[in-house]
């Protein structure tokens, strides 16, 4: 058995990678939304192993919303959601397609919680965009997702809240080729799912602002907001919002 167990690590194309990369970001919003003051997040994605050109991912984030206080100061936590998930990518050139499971769960803070909110999903990638790699100006960047929710009459707890039985999400960015350390973007992303009643659920999120690069990495200075925000939860439609994002 430990020969079989040296063999596949000696002999097969199998290497540990531990390649980790994220971004922290936080966001000021304007507009009078009781719950939406500021967001402050950050998402990590680790590459564990690549075997045969495909490689194990882990990932996550973590997601604080600030709702508007009593005072000057307007950063008072209500809410935390947090996603964990796995799967594989095979990179082509240079675009990558991917499977993965997210866990997904929804929490209120200091309050009354009349609602749990969590689900499991099961999704399909198709990118050119990399976490990893730094923004490359004039190329459309593109990230495509099929998702879908995992639901069993006598499993109640994969999916409990959502009404989702599919979602999709399409994202594309691009860096305008002007300048050299700092270079303005755009930004938009089209999400919507699709209930058991077959009603959809949209979102939409535009921003724009500038890439500053770094020598090890880059940040981004933005404004945005959602002109569309009909999912059911974490809504934030028309609130405009000042944002920054640094990659690591």
């Amino acid at each position: 058995m430990i020969g079989v167990i040296l063999s596949v690590f000696v002999f097969s194309e199998f290497n540990f990678l531990f390649s980790t990369q994220g971004y922290g970001e936080l966001r000021k919003y304007g507009g009078h939304l009781k719950r939406r003051s500021a967001l402050g997040k950050i998402e990590i994605e680790s590459e564990i192993f690549e075997l045969h050109g495909v490689k194990n991912v882990v990932f996550g984030f973590e997601n604080i919303w600030m709702g508007r206080d009593v005072g000057l100061i307007q950063l008072d936590p209500q809410e935390a959601d947090y996603l964990l998930g796995t799967g594989f990518k095979k990179e082509h050139k240079d675009r990558w397609y991917g499977v993965f499971l997210d866990h997904t769960c929804y929490h209120k803070i200091d309050t009354f919680v009349d609602k749990n909110l969590y689900w499991n999903k099961l999704k399909l990638v198709y990118s050119n965009q990399q976490l990893k790699k730094k923004f490359l100006p004039g190329l459309l960047l593109y990230r495509f997702e099929i998702g879908f929710y995992l639901r069993h009459p006598d499993i109640s707890w994969l999916t409990v809240g959502n009404p989702n039985q599919y979602d999709f999400l399409a994202k594309f960015h691009y860096t305008f080729p002007l300048g050299n350390k700092i270079m303005p973007f755009f930004d938009v992303s089209i999400y919507s799912g699709c209930t058991l009643d077959y009603n959809l659920t949209p979102e939409i999120e535009a921003n724009i602002g500038v890439v500053v690069a770094g020598y090890a990495n880059e940040g981004l200075i933005y404004v945005g907001f959602r002109p569309l925000d009909r999912k059911g939860y974490r809504e934030a439609e028309g609130a405009p919002y000042l944002g920054l994002k640094i990659k690591f």
